[in-house]
This record gives structure tokens, sequence and C-alpha cells, in this order.
């Protein structure tokens, strides 16, 4: 009696066991055809292009066929001033935009965070439309107030009683090329921040304001440390796309003055479309890749203390 008992004990024990498995696979298959359509896009936008383009690295391009070449486009690029110069050039602009648009955005989010929900509305949509306006229209905006001769800047200047700038050229092409990419990218930033502002519970800064805290105060032991996750994610994403700059530039400098703002894209773009270089334009590609993994890889290492996702 007693060993037919915990038979069927260890009978029922089993079969319960194998529902929970049952049920656990069927949530991990419904997780994973929830996100097999984006996992399939990422395949086939993502992965498979850059193995392509670390495949056709590979090779040599002389205008009938593709001959094997090992690594000898990477050889080539370590040892080419051009390129190590396009690098400088692109950490340059990378220096200029990531920070300005990480501080920048976070204070004007909190000053609108201050305006009624419409006046908040109007700022975040009146920031964005640049971010979504045609790059052409915004070059040829800007190249005209950048103008030597009859530009909107100079102007100012000649009523402040200050001589012309020459914009686009040596002395000023950095910063002149990374006030129009800040003005593009900034506002998906400010929208970012605004959101997570939002976010934060207001009992924080009431229970701050009891204990005597200053605005200042909450602002750096509040709003800052709640905000982690978003500064991580507008400095990742930012970097990301300084790090591609390439329509701007091409439009208002094409590179100039003296390869002074020729970014990797530019050359990227030189070799393939005009040089017909394959070859050395997928290299050039893989290195960019592997650039962007290691900053973004350092600044996960720097930020990610407290960051919950």
């Amino acid at each position: 009696m007693i060993a037919a008992l915990r038979k069927l004990l260890s009978e029922k024990g089993e079969h319960h066991m194998e529902r929970i498995w049952n049920l656990k696979l069927r949530r991990e298959i419904s997780g994973w055809l929830f996100v097999l359509p984006m996992l399939l896009f990422f395949i086939a936008f993502v992965v498979y292009p850059i193995i392509s383009s670390f495949k056709g690295s590979l090779y040599s391009f002389d205008y009938a066929e593709y001959t094997y070449a090992g690594f000898d486009n990477y050889k080539q690029l370590l040892g080419d001033s051009l390129f190590w110069k396009a690098v400088w050039n692109t950490l340059v602009f990378v220096v200029y935009i990531v920070p300005s648009v990480t501080i920048v955005a976070l204070l004007m989010a909190a000053i609108i965070h201050a305006y009624p929900k419409k006046m908040q509305t109007f700022f975040k949509a009146a920031f964005y439309v640049p971010g979504v306006t045609s790059v052409v229209s915004l070059a040829m905006v800007w190249e005209y107030m950048y103008n030597n001769q009859f530009g909107l800047a100079n102007y100012l200047l000649k009523v402040l009683g200050m001589p012309p700038i020459n914009f686009l050229g040596s002395g000023y092409a950095y910063s002149s090329l990374s006030l129009i990419l800040i003005t593009i990218t900034i506002g998906s930033a400010i929208v970012v921040f605004s959101a997570a502002l939002n976010g934060i519970p207001r009992d924080l800064y009431e229970s701050a304001s009891l204990d005597g805290a200053t605005q200042v105060r909450s602002f750096f032991s509040i709003t800052l440390p709640m905000l982690k996750p978003s500064i991580l994610y507008v400095v990742v994403t930012s970097t990301i796309g300084a790090f591609q700059v390439f329509a701007i530039i091409l439009l208002m400098t094409g590179g100039g003055p003296a390869y002074k703002t020729t970014t990797i894209l530019m050359l990227i773009y030189r070799e393939a479309f005009i040089n017909m270089n394959f070859g050395l334009a997928n290299a050039m590609g893989i290195m960019l890749c592997l650039l962007i993994c290691l900053i973004a890889f350092l600044q996960f290492k720097l930020l990610k203390s407290d960051v919950e996702y």
C-alpha cells in the first residue's frame, strides 16, 4: 500500500514537472516569436552587411574582377596618413558634438520642464524640426548664413563692429560645422531628457524641499542620478551619429580646406564611388565599426554605474 502510494505521488510529481516545463517552453517560444521580426530585420540589415563588408575588405577590385588580397587593404590603411587624418578629424567632431549635445539638451529639457504641458510640446517640436528636415535644405540655409560677403553671421559681426570671418575656412571649420550638426541632433536628446524628467516622481523633490535642499542640490542629488540611463543613451547614440557625419560636410566643404574636415565616411565615399576601390572602402568601414564599438564599450564602462535597463 505504501509502495503504491509512493509510486502514485512520484507519477503526479513527474506529471506536474512536465506541465511546468511545457509552460516554460511555450512562454519562451512566445517570447521568441515576438522578437523574431526585429531579429530577422537586425540580421538582414546589420549582421549580414557587416559580414559581407568584412568579406569584401579581403578582396581587391581592379575594374574587371575581384582578387583575393588578404589583409593587404588593412595594411595599406595603417600606413595611410590621410586615413589617420580622417580618423583624427572624426574624433574632433565627436569631441565637439557629444558633450555639447548632452549638456545643452539636458539644460534645455530642464528649462522646458518648468513650463505647462502645451508649451513643453511646442518647444520640443521646435527643437526637433531640424532633425527631420532635409539635409540639403539645411546645408543651403547654413551656407547662406556663413557666406563671407552677404551672410547673416558676418552681417551681425559687421553691426557689432567686428571684422568678417571665413566660417568654413581652416580656422573655424570644425566649430562652424559642429554647430550645424549640434542643431540637427539636439532635438532628439531634448525629447529623451524631457520624457525622463516627466518620469521622476515629484515626491522625491517634495521630500528634498522639506529637508531644506535647494533647487541646485536637488538637481545634482535627484535629477542627475535618475537621468543616468537617459544620459548614457544620449551619449552613446550621439557618439555613433557623430562618427557618421557625412552629408553636411560633403555639401558645405567637400572635406576641405586641405582635408581639414575630411571624415572617415568621406574617405569611404571617395574610395567606393569615385576611385571604385571597394575593397579598401570596405576595410575603412570595418575599421570605423570597430572604433565605434570600442568607444561605445568604454562609455558603457564609465557611465553604467547604478544604471538599470
